[in-house]
């Protein structure tokens, strides 16, 4: 099942004939400018998918910070990365104190997105999509509608629990 346009952002879920019951073993990924984000190929269990996917649906409407999308795509990836990993403080040059980073970080926190960095940045036009290897120092940009990102990832959310509550 695929939510979304390949070519801009979209979530692929397929779940394994033989899916374990409820742990839902299958295959996840996200599609990000036409190509594949995560490892789809890998498979994993749906089911932990769907446990993580509540904290990043659960910051809809919390990334708002049009600071950071003043940045060059590789300065913001740095910046946001460094706070999750409380390395350096720049990131609170461009949010209030009191903000979470960790709101930004759309990855899934699953094996199959482990060698990925995935954030969103919402701001007055638009949001941003910023990704990479975790090893890479390159960033990667993909700019969205408002809500885009939030909307597909929603449907993907509840289609996923409605496959588990069927177990």
């Amino acid at each position: 099942m695929i939510f979304g346009d390949k070519s801009r952002f979209a979530i692929s879920i397929d779940l394994d004939n033989d899916s374990g019951g409820q742990w839902l073993f299958g295959r996840f990924c996200y599609w990000i400018s036409g190509a594949v984000v995560g490892d789809y190929d890998s498979g994993t269990s749906l089911r932990d998918v769907l446990f993580q996917m509540k904290y990043i649906a659960g910051d809809r409407g919390g990334r708002f910070c049009p600071a950071l999308l003043e940045l060059s795509a590789d300065h913001a990836l740095h910046v946001i990365s460094d706070a999750i990993n409380e390395g350096s403080g720049d990131f609170y040059n461009y949010v209030k104190n009191d903000f979470l980073p960790a709101r930004l970080d759309v990855r899934i926190p699953v094996d199959i997105f482990d060698s990925w960095r995935i954030f969103l940045i919402d701001g007055c036009g638009g949001s941003r999509l910023l990704y990479g290897m975790i090893y890479s120092s390159g960033a990667n940009a993909l700019d969205l509608r408002y809500g885009e990102f939030d909307t597909i990832f929603g449907e993907a959310y509840s289609y996923l629990n409605m496959i588990y509550d069927k177990c």
